[in-house]
């Protein structure tokens, strides 16, 4: 039985997207309390709960929030509610009541649902492995120093289903309680991951306040190697990558699903790195870190935004730019190798559609195709890119999800994150308010979409739309905790 986690990030404007496979060890363990960065202490077994395991050694838990019974076939969807700290948890497919529950992140609590100043936690990444759930959180314990914090398998088993879990079951306003942990990241904005197959996990880290001008975001950002079990961190400036660099490091994907390469968007400085992950496992994270390196892919126009891509199946990947403001400007998207040559001429986002968020890699036996999500102006949707004859360009739109783009009180939700599970068959997305307010309720959705097969250019790859979140506890005006004003980060999780 194999897992796949696609991991999908995007916060206003923020996005990760990427793809890989991993083997699951039997073992679960849990590490101490409130690790710090440069730690090297040994994990110790906490817990236990009833489980399966896979033909290849992965862990299957059949009881708890990411349960999936013996012998049967599931789809987990958890959503990063960004704006509102708290990740819900759904099923999308498989045995059992589709609503999960949710945990409680409001670690520095919103006072009537207040996410200003200093109150925003910012749940972001999210990554499944043999440990349990490993959730980057991006304010805490500081606006700018983030955490990572891990709930064991054992944990999440224990805990009431269809119900949110409270942070008193593992934090005490102060501390984590075991065996939730937490590692001091000391970066701000670290809130990008994926997991590698080596066990270690990979956090990039942004490296700029997101609450100041996007001109002074020059700082060159970092990816962290973060040993799960013991809480060690290793740090890879990105101030020199081959014979460049990479400032504002913004979302991470896989080139390949043994994860040797990765790639990240640098909106700091317009353009993306290649970086060899090939060693990751090797060593200390201090030596893994050091060892990466990689190649340069610069945009050849100055002060845009250039945060989301995705990998192209063939080792490169396909970039999207466009202006920082509604300009209406036409965007731009752009195809490297591995090597971070440019390949063809960059094809063309009409200014309409500005701006561009997701992109995701559609499984396709007639050439390279993507789905990308606009959003915040009357262009939002989902639109499907191929590999054109010249260059990369926008074949069709998902024209039937358009009224899905409308909340449940009539607002408008604008389509942030996707992710698809491992056989490009089934597609999650978060959409929520274009400008959610700091101090009101969101009416966001998360849709889980059945695609077919054919050329998405030629005819829509749509068979079926559910709202998840019609199976979770309405949104109420006075309780913040129902809530939906950022579902901006989507992990889909296969078991079977």
């Amino acid at each position: 039985m194999t897992m796949c986690v696609l991991l999908s990030t995007l916060l206003d404007g923020r996005a990760r997207s990427g793809a890989f496979t991993f083997t699951l060890a039997a073992t679960l363990m849990a590490c101490p309390a409130d690790q710090g960065a440069d730690t090297e202490a040994s994990a110790d077994t906490s817990g236990s709960t009833t489980q399966t395991t896979a033909d290849d050694g992965g862990v299957v838990p059949s009881e708890g929030l990411l349960a999936c019974p013996a012998g049967e076939s599931c789809t987990l969807v958890l959503v990063a509610q960004a704006f509102d700290d708290r990740v819900d948890v759904f099923a999308a497919r498989g045995p059992g009541p589709i609503y999960r529950g949710a945990l409680d992140l409001d670690l520095k609590p919103n006072p009537l649902g207040d996410n200003s100043g200093d109150f925003l936690d910012e749940p972001y990444g999210m990554a499944i492995d043999d440990f349990g759930l490993s959730v980057l959180v991006g304010h805490y314990p500081e606006r700018d120093r983030g955490s990572l914090v891990q709930f064991p398998h054992a944990f999440l088993a224990a805990q009431a289903p269809g119900a949110t879990v409270p942070q008193a079951a593992f934090f005490d306003g102060s501390e984590f309680l075991a065996p939730v942990t937490a590692i001091d990241l000391a970066a701000t904005e670290a809130i990008f991951m994926l997991a590698h197959p080596s066990g270690r996990q990979l956090v990039g880290v942004f490296a700029n306040d997101l609450f100041t001008l996007e001109s002074e975001w020059t700082a060159p950002g970092e990816l962290l190697v973060v040993d799960p079990a013991t809480g060690a961190v290793g740090r890879r400036s990105l101030s020199t990558v081959g014979s460049g660099s990479c400032a504002g490091a913004w979302s991470l994907v896989a080139l390949d699903d043994a994860m040797d390469h990765v790639a990240l968007a640098c909106d700091g400085d317009e353009g993306a790195v290649v970086l060899d992950t090939s060693a990751l496992g090797v060593g200390s994270v201090a030596d893994a870190a050091a060892a990466i390196d990689g190649c340069v892919a610069d945009v050849l126009f100055p002060d845009k935004r250039v945060r989301y891509l995705a990998p192209d199946g063939l080792g490169g990947f396909l970039l999207a730019e466009n202006p920082p403001t509604a300009t209406f400007e036409p965007g731009r998207l752009w195809r490297f190798d591995g090597d971070c040559k440019q390949l063809g001429t960059a094809g063309t986002i009409p200014g309409e559609l500005w701006e561009a968020r997701e992109l995701v890699a559609l499984p396709s036996e007639v050439g390279a195709r993507w789905l990308m999500a606009t959003g915040r102006t009357q262009g939002r949707g989902i639109h499907v890119v191929r590999d054109g004859e010249t260059g990369a360009e926008i074949c069709a739109t998902l024209d039937e999800l358009d009224s899905w783009w409308t909340g449940t009180d009539g607002s408008e939700v604008h389509p942030y994150a996707m992710a698809l599970d491992r056989t490009g068959s089934g597609l999650a997305v978060g959409a929520g308010p274009p400008e959610p307010a700091d101090d009101q309720p969101g009416y966001g959705r998360v849709l889980w979409i059945e695609l077919g097969g054919g050329d998405p250019c030629d005819s829509s790859p749509v068979r079926s739309v559910v709202d998840l979140t019609e199976a979770s506890p309405p949104v109420t005006v006075d309780d913040p905790s129902s809530w939906h004003r950022g579902p901006n980060v989507v992990l889909v999780k296969d078991y079977g």
